[in-house]
């Protein structure tokens, strides 16, 4: 509990979405971007107030798995989320038409590989497709093109190439100004149009290649080429088949489904606005892609889905990957989503992004595995690093973010089932509006304002660790409940859990929680490991009500101990902690709730704890907090004992 805590719950759905429609501005809007942590909190972050009810589990959704590392004792309880999440007092959580009856958690999303994802060519890895004079050849020449073996489908006129029926269709040679337009009937079933690149470097004033109407289009990176597609900064307006004028909005733009293949590679410069673009659903299977685009670089507004390859991606205003289909209300701000719509998926492949808005964004979940091969994400973003409305599934890859804002956020769930996370952020590192579950992930958070946020945090499993300038795990941002002891002090409700797993946290600085839970937090197994590193209430002296100044020495948890301090410091809870079994061990001078205090003065050269468990802080003082298992505590002498490496290098033993 932090005295005058701002809300962190204030509704500012249209900056999240210009959304759901396709006419976005090409420049990035951020009048409301933060440049504070006091702007942040105050509700710059998108945050909604109605949050929506927790009992749905989620369990279901395919690719959940509990493989986090094997460590001891990292079990996971066999009852059920929703009798958790049921557990706290004030856990009825509100709904509004933002997660209706459409946004419950996806049981059964889009299969992103279906047995023969583009009717032809599944061998992109393997075919180095020579040219032999047998294939339907586009021979590019400045501002025209010249058409070999034409099946009678290939129209050249006024710097344009149209193709009108499905087939494979090769482009080789140097454009300065030409456009390559697929115009089939796009009837169900009629075949795929696949263009397979050769060494193509396509430049237009508009866009290089441009998908009218097709079933599917298949974009070949033929094996042993480079190709480079750029479009200019001018209009991009066409004529859709309707007869409507619509505007290509990235430099490869589909209005249908478009998949990208092989073992080529490929440049995009997307100097209008985005570099790849689907209306629909958009699938990377492989390929060396470089996209440069002055808004977003990959969008599938439908879906996107990269299962492989090594993507490096530059969005100068927007996002880098992006997928936004939505319902709309009739101001056209974001109303719901839309069932198997709106959601990235990355499968496998080599990614690094470099984003303005986000890194990542989906307007409903962002779902991150391994499958044929392993997902390395690396993003840098001045906003936020991964970003979905609804839910995020991170199930294992590699990932590492670096980002000015949330590195993982969402308006509702956030899963952390496996996989290794690595954040360095100045806001916060994982927030959640409503509910997050630390399951079986290898979290890093090397620096955050705040660590890890949510309004109920469940810490079932996994191994992290987290250092934050504010608070390291914090509770918070529901709505308040005024039957709390301490109404009156907070603005929000929040509830921790610890169930398993192995979790150190640590803070640094003036007005610090370790963990903070603006209602209740409790512990009833795993190992927590808690550690203010720095300056605290230190420097504060007196006792200023309101102002983070220490009461000085007090008896609790049954033991004379000078830990205890009203304004916060290692466990800060506005109803009351309890543990009923685990392993605590906290390090610190000051702490609002002390389950049981030793005066034990204590410094980084040695371990502390008990016989069953132990720990070497990275600081000094003169107080260990503990509970669960450990009975007492005092200098250990850690001969016999195993030790398990938290991810940023401490170390806790165990016997």
């Amino acid at each position: 509990m932090k005295l005058n805590k701002l809300p962190v719950f204030a509704v500012s759905a249209t900056l999240w979405f210009a959304a759901c429609s396709d006419e976005n501005n090409a420049v990035a809007n951020l009048e409301g971007y933060a440049t504070s942590p006091e702007e942040f909190i105050s509700g710059n972050e998108i945050p909604t107030n109605d949050i929506p009810d927790t009992q749905n589990p989620g369990t279901e959704y395919p690719g959940y798995q509990n493989s986090g590392p094997q460590v001891p004792g990292n079990q996971f309880p066999d009852s059920g989320l929703s009798s958790a999440s049921s557990e706290f007092p004030g856990g009825e959580l509100g709904g509004n038409d933002i997660f209706s009856s459409s946004s419950a958690i996806p049981g059964n999303p889009p299969n992103p590989n279906p047995s023969n994802e583009t009717g032809d060519d599944e061998n992109d890895n393997e075919d180095a497709r020579t040219l032999n004079g047998t294939q339907i050849l586009l021979k590019l020449s400045g501002t025209s093109a010249t058409v070999e073996n034409n099946n009678g489908c290939v129209e050249v006129a006024d710097k344009v190439a149209t193709i009108t029926c499905p087939g494979a269709y090769y482009v080789t040679g140097e454009s300065s100004d030409f456009q390559v337009v697929v115009n089939t009937p796009g009837t169900d079933n009629e075949g795929n149009t696949g263009i397979y690149l050769h060494n193509a470097t396509l430049k237009s004033s508009n866009s290089p290649i441009l998908v009218k109407n097709a079933d599917k289009t298949v974009i070949h990176l033929v094996k042993g080429t480079t190709n480079v597609v750029e479009d200019g900064n001018g209009n991009h307006l066409f004529t859709t088949v309707n007869g409507k004028q619509d505007t290509a909005k990235a430099a490869i733009y589909a209005k249908d489904d478009l998949n990208i293949k092989g073992a080529g590679k490929l440049t995009v410069n997307g100097n209008f606005k985005n570099g790849i673009q689907s209306s629909n659903d958009l699938k990377i299977k492989n390929g060396d892609i470089t996209v440069i685009a002055a808004d977003d670089g990959i969008k599938g507004k439908g879906s996107l889905h990269i299962s492989g390859g090594t993507l490096n991606i530059t969005a100068k205003a927007g996002d880098g990957l992006e997928s936004d289909e939505c319902v709309e209300n009739a101001d056209g701000s974001f109303k719901d989503t839309v069932a198997n719509k709106g959601f990235v998926k990355i499968s496998g492949g080599n990614l690094t992004i470099k984003g303005r808005k986000s890194g990542i964004k989906a307007a409903n979940y962002i779902d991150i595995s391994d499958s044929t091969e392993p997902s390395t994400v690396k993003i840098e973003s001045s906003n936020k690093g991964i970003s979905a409305e609804k839910f995020l599934y991170i199930n294992s890859g590699t990932i590492d973010v670096k980002s000015d804002s949330s590195a993982l956020r969402t308006n509702w769930q956030v899963y952390m089932n496996g996989g290794d996370v690595t954040i360095s952020t100045k806001k916060k590192g994982i927030h959640a509006d409503s509910a997050l579950y630390l399951r079986g992930s290898t979290i890093n958070i090397v620096t955050a304002f705040e660590g890890i946020e949510a309004f109920k945090i469940f810490a079932e499993g996994g191994v992290t660790s987290v250092f934050a300038t504010n608070d390291g795990w914090n509770g918070g941002g529901g709505p308040k409940n005024n039957s709390s002891s301490m109404a009156m002090f907070s603005e929000s409700s929040g509830y921790i859990t610890i169930s398993g797993g192995y979790h150190y946290i640590s803070a640094k600085g003036d007005m610090i929680d370790v963990l903070d839970a603006n209602g209740t937090a409790k512990m009833t197994g795993g190992v927590l490991i808690l550690e203010i590193t720095g300056q605290s209430y230190e420097n504060q002296g007196g006792m200023g009500m309101g102002m983070g100044m220490g009461w000085g020495p007090s008896q609790q948890g049954g033991n004379n101990c000078g830990a205890y301090n009203f304004a916060g410091g290692l466990i800060d809870t506005d109803d009351g902690f309890s543990i009923a079994g685990g392993v605590l061990l906290a390090f610190g001078n000051f702490s609002t709730d002390t389950p049981s205090c030793a005066n034990q003065t204590y410094n980084s050269s040695n371990y502390y704890g008990s016989d069953k468990a132990a720990f070497k802080p990275t600081y000094q003082g003169n107080y260990i907090l503990y509970g669960g298992d450990v009975n007492s505590v005092a200098q250990v002498n850690t001969a016999g004992m195993q030790e398990l490496k938290f991810p940023n290098g401490t170390s806790y033993m165990y016997r």
